[in-house]
């Protein structure tokens, strides 16, 4: 390496004044077309793809009666391109996201248990069979009570469930096999049972395995990959924005803390901005409760509180009996706090409040401080959480 970087060295002082000019501007041209390339990609934001296939076959597995939905004839009027583009998934990724356009109107039609559609054929053979025990709209609600109350939240949210399958005397064996599809899907039950509480973006009814939820774009402050994430210099009317995300995440955080919830996989483009500027969790499959996250991880054995991470919540070991602890180490404002307001190495995120006014530099601080900290008290970390609310409340109203 010394020998090859001494002889360029040497090479180099062979050239022309000229010669070395052109050099370092072909360099230039280089390096800006590279930096072009990247900053186009930036601003395109997730990359989309035509996915007339899934709807199709949606389309046509309704039209067999197959599959039900309050959606399936709103969605089936219309399947041209235009009307739908998937997001682009990476190899192997089962999880469906696609984009609905309907003129001012943007909607997304998700599903986490797409594997074949001759799976839906299958399910709906199967169930068939069962027809003798299915004969009517009340007998196979009762069924749907009797295996998946249990799933839901109360009574209330399993009546929306049922209202999502559009049950009637015609497609009883179609709204069983939608209504088996719909929960094998972790997210579409946590997003039915967090509607009323402003966590998850609002949710419009569904067709077959698919389900429709509202559009809700993740705030420019918030994407790790943006143009200028971790840049030292930041301007004044930036600093506002990221001040008013960073307000919104803290009363997430705490709309979360009150319904007993974490969320374990904290990362900026999992989080989205609804209609009224709150945030909401975009990726709810990764939502659960402390008592069912502790009950997960209390199965595992130990050797370290390491071993006892579900993601970015962490448990702890405990070393008498090595196995996991039913006790979490960490709060959602911690998480949050870690992961988006200070720098993260693991995703090269610079964090939204490292870069602040120097007045408030010094009581930002003293609370993001204790974002890492092990074992943090829910008591303790609700302070923090309100302590740094109010200075960015304070911040926000002088202007």
């Amino acid at each position: 390496m010394s020998i090859t970087i001494s002889y360029c060295r040497r090479y180099w002082k062979q050239l022309s004044t000229g010669t070395k000019l052109i050099a370092l501007c072909l360099i230039c041209i280089w390096v800006l077309s590279k930096a072009f390339i990247v900053m186009c990609k930036w601003s395109e934001g997730p990359s989309y793809q035509p996915c007339v296939e899934y709807i199709d076959h949606m389309c046509a597995e309704f039209s067999r009666h197959r599959i039900s939905g309050n959606l399936c004839t709103e969605l089936c009027h219309n399947t041209s391109a235009e009307r739908f583009h998937c997001e682009h998934n990476s190899p192997g990724e089962k999880k469906v996201i696609v984009y609905i356009k309907d003129e001012d109107t943007k909607l997304v039609l998700k599903s986490g248990a797409y594997t074949s559609w001759d799976s839906v054929a299958k399910n709906y053979t199967s169930i068939k069979t069962l027809r003798p025990l299915v004969l009517s709209k009340d007998s196979l609600v009762e069924k749907l009570y009797s295996k998946f109350r249990q799933y839901f939240l109360n009574n209330e949210t399993f009546g929306r469930f049922v209202s999502h399958l559009d049950v009637n005397s015609h497609n009883v064996l179609s709204a069983a096999v939608s209504g088996e599809l719909l929960l094998q899907q972790d997210e579409y039950i946590t997003s039915m049972n967090y509607q009323s509480k402003e966590v998850v973006p609002g949710l419009r009814g569904v067709c077959g395995n698919f389900y429709v939820s509202d559009y809700t774009p993740t705030d420019g402050a918030l994407l790790t990959n943006r143009p200028g994430a971790g840049w030292p210099w930041r301007s004044v009317g930036e600093w506002k924005n990221r001040r008013t995300v960073a307000i919104r995440l803290l009363e997430l955080a705490e709309r979360l803390d009150n319904n007993d919830l974490l969320l374990c996989d904290v990362k900026g483009d999992n989080f989205g901005v609804l209609e009224d500027g709150k945030i909401a969790v975009l990726d709810s499959d990764t939502l659960f409760t402390r008592t069912v996250l502790g009950d997960v991880l209390k199965e595992d054995t130990c050797s370290s509180d390491s071993d006892c991470s579900f993601w970015d919540c962490h448990g702890t070991c405990d070393q008498k009996s090595w196995k996991c602890s039913t006790s979490l180490a960490n709060t959602n404002f911690q998480m949050i706090c870690s992961k988006i307001f200070r720098h993260d190495p693991s995703n090269g995120y610079h964090g939204i409040l490292e870069d602040v006014p120097a007045k408030w530099q010094t009581t930002i601080w003293k609370e993001i401080r204790y974002c890492k900290r092990w074992r943090l008290s829910i008591k303790k970390s609700r302070n923090h959480l309100y302590n740094l609310r109010k200075a960015l409340l304070h911040d926000q109203i002088l202007g």
